[in-house]
């Protein structure tokens, strides 16, 4: 199904760009509503494919009324809210089962790791489910649903038959300047997400227009989803400690030590990824997929 979801998540040569990406946005959202009233414990898959849904209105922004965007994002927000409440447990346990494969010497911490696990286990698949098999209904899970059959319902009536068709789509410039002006800052815990989402919403967009040229867009994406998920697991990481120090409580300090900066940390586990997948200007770049789009576009096959 990867395979199929990719071809349902790109572009393709013959179709018009404002009809691809509405295509693409409707398939995005349609493959949320299925994570979360088929089989419990799709929530983060169901993330994901909300988060390619907004990268695609990233894309197609510029060209669409103000009030249409205003709309869809204010969805996009409740449904991002909503869905981390959703996620976080089962992000939280997965990190806490990386960090502490064997139950750590320090008694106190020992303690907290057994009951975090256990609390955030409790969360367990049965708990996003639409509704269980006693019955019982989940309206966390029923509220996600009704505001993804809401924005799937908006994206009917996006008017894109006017977007052009001979240039890439004009949000990726504006993605691209976002995030590298976000990188070139010192991270921070106040930049950290901002940046995260920057660059995961960079690297979906690659892959929506990848067939463009599969070679240099693959290698471009590649890098920015390597620093996406150093930087995803690097937040994880944080809500993490904050969970064990808020268990231990005065004796947080002794069993947890104070780390490194947010910035070192980064720069540790970024390497040059981002350095190098964002080190043209934003001129720069467009030029270039400019060319790739143009070349694509005129080919035979």
């Amino acid at each position: 199904s990867g395979l199929t979801n990719s071809l349902m998540s790109t572009l393709r040569k013959q179709e018009s760009t404002g009809p691809g990406l509405k295509r693409i946005a409707c398939a995005q959202v349609e493959s949320a509503i299925r994570c979360l009233t088929r089989q419990a414990g799709q929530g983060v898959a169901a993330a994901k494919a909300i988060d390619q849904a907004r990268a695609v209105l990233a894309l197609i922004e510029p060209d669409l009324p103000r009030l249409t965007v205003r709309r869809e994002r204010a969805i996009l927000s409740r449904l991002n809210d909503g869905l981390v409440i959703l996620t976080q447990p089962t992000l939280l346990v997965e990190q806490l089962d990386r960090r502490y494969k064997k139950r750590p010497s320090d008694a106190a911490l020992a303690t907290a790791v057994k009951a975090l696990r256990k609390r955030w286990a409790s969360h367990t698949p049965s708990g996003s489910a639409l509704s269980s098999k006693a019955g019982n209904f989940n309206p966390a899970i029923y509220r996600l649903v009704a505001d993804m059959a809401e924005l799937r319902g908006h994206l009917d009536s996006w008017p894109v038959d006017e977007v052009p068709s001979d240039l890439p789509p004009l949000g990726l410039r504006r993605s691209y300047t976002k995030a590298r002006k976000l990188a070139n800052e010192p991270i921070t815990a106040e930049t950290l997400g901002p940046l995260s989402e920057a660059i995961t919403e960079l690297a979906s967009q690659l892959a929506v227009i990848s067939k463009a040229c599969p070679v240099m867009v693959k290698a471009q994406r590649k890098l920015l989803s390597r620093a996406a998920d150093e930087l995803n697991s690097l937040q994880q990481s944080r809500a993490l400690d904050k969970a064990l120090r808020a268990e231990l409580g005065k004796d947080a300090s002794k069993a947890l030590p104070t780390g490194k900066s947010i910035d070192t940390q980064a720069a540790a586990c970024l390497g040059n990824d981002l350095a190098d997948a964002l080190a043209e200007t934003p001129a720069a770049f467009m030029r270039r997929m400019q060319a790739y789009w143009t070349a694509w576009h005129n080919s035979a096959d």
